[in-house]
């Protein structure tokens, strides 16, 4: 599964981590590609040493620990 981070930051200084197929899954502008990873806990590990506060999205990555 690809992942992806959404650049714009939100009011709580955190970033949402989306998978591929999210309904809420930024414009192609307004993201940036993590990596194609087996599990969101895997692909979150990864986002956060990109951005520091990234955050699993709660619709398209509710199995990841967080």
């Amino acid at each position: 599964m690809k992942y992806y981070v959404n650049t714009d930051e939100r009011e709580d200084g955190s970033h949402v981590m989306h998978a591929e197929y999210c309904q809420y899954l930024p414009n192609p502008e307004s993201r940036k590609a993590v990596g194609d990873y087996a599990n969101c806990d895997t692909g979150l590990k990864h986002a956060r040493k990109v951005f520091d506060g990234a955050k699993p999205c709660r619709t398209c990555c509710s199995d990841c620990s967080g």
